[in-house]
């Protein structure tokens, strides 16, 4: 791969190989023995991270899916930081993707909800009736982009007025988010309710439109862990769905993600015609699920009545 001209100082530089390709090089500049890029399922392998040197510059170039994205910091000695020739930071991760953000989380004039606090997290009430409810998991991690997509998506039409709760996990995440019946009978829900959740919090879901079919008419699960519980009977609920009538799901997983693959897939073939899917460019990777998450609720709110 071509080495970036010398006097480049941006980061990352992203040129076209194909019309299905791009190729993302990284760099750094300084003196150090050794760099690292950490991005977000591409690097898992020790070797696959490191920087390449010519003179005082650091530089590596991956082949990646058109549409790709990630966050990503850089190791420099080991010491871990945002890449300082990327002014592009989010959530103190730097961001590199080869498209456009999703035109849904761009920021409004005016917003057309109300956000409250509750103790199970956030409720957003739009501006017009409701007529249909989301519930989001993990809903601390959604507090400030949420409210701007659903704003867009009712405004542009592509979703109805819905009520959404943004439901906390808090410290006992990984209890409550996988398969914990006590919490998701607790769950809020009015109306035609579509829950929605990442990693754990994807495996709860499904669970939750499985486990109260009377609640949940669909859920979204970005990024899903179905290949939970670890131990000698994994991915519980896959086997689990096989007792009753499949949910509806709309299901996406990343590219990078090569631990949800065979899980992912399996539980495809249980859920069958009742499940959509999507595969996007990345990795597990919440920079990518808020990208992702927009067009996912659209899918899943198109199949109610309306």
């Amino acid at each position: 791969m071509r080495t970036p001209a010398p006097g480049v100082d941006a980061s990352p530089l992203v040129t076209e190989v194909d019309a299905g390709h791009r190729a993302v090089t990284f760099q750094w500049r300084g003196a150090a023995s050794e760099v690292r890029v950490l991005a977000n399922k591409l690097t898992h392998d020790t070797d696959a991270a490191l920087m390449e040197r010519t003179g005082d510059r650091w530089h590596r170039t991956y082949v990646v899916p058109a549409g790709w994205r990630a966050s990503y910091r850089l190791s420099v000695d080991g010491a871990v930081v945002t890449d300082p020739l990327n002014p592009r930071v989010w959530r103190g991760f730097s961001v590199a993707e080869t498209a456009p953000p999703s035109p849904w989380l761009a920021p409004r004039a005016e917003p057309g909800h109300e956000l409250t606090r509750h103790p199970n997290g956030w409720r957003y009430d739009p501006a017009r009736p409701p007529r249909a409810t989301l519930v989001i998991l993990d809903g601390e991690h959604w507090v400030d982009d949420l409210p701007v997509m659903l704003d867009n998506l009712i405004e542009a039409g592509a979703l109805p007025p819905v009520t959404a709760w943004l439901v906390e996990s808090g410290p006992d995440r990984a209890r409550l988010l996988t398969c914990d019946p006590e919490f998701v009978d607790a769950l809020p829900y009015e109306g035609a309710t579509v829950i929605a959740g990442q990693s754990f919090g994807g495996l709860a879901a499904v669970y939750a439109a499985h486990r109260r079919p009377d609640r949940f008419v669909a859920a979204v699960s970005q990024s899903g862990s179905f290949w939970w519980p670890n131990g000698p009977e994994p991915e519980w609920l896959t086997g689990e769905l096989a007792r009753t009538a499949p949910p509806t799901v709309h299901l996406q997983v990343g590219t990078d993600e090569w631990a949800l693959t065979g899980p992912t897939a399996r539980l495809r073939e249980r859920l069958g015609e009742t499940s959509t899917f999507r595969e996007y460019a990345g990795g597990h990777d919440r920079y990518c699920w808020r990208n992702e998450l927009a067009d996912a609720l659209i899918t899943a709110f198109a199949a109610l009545p309306r």
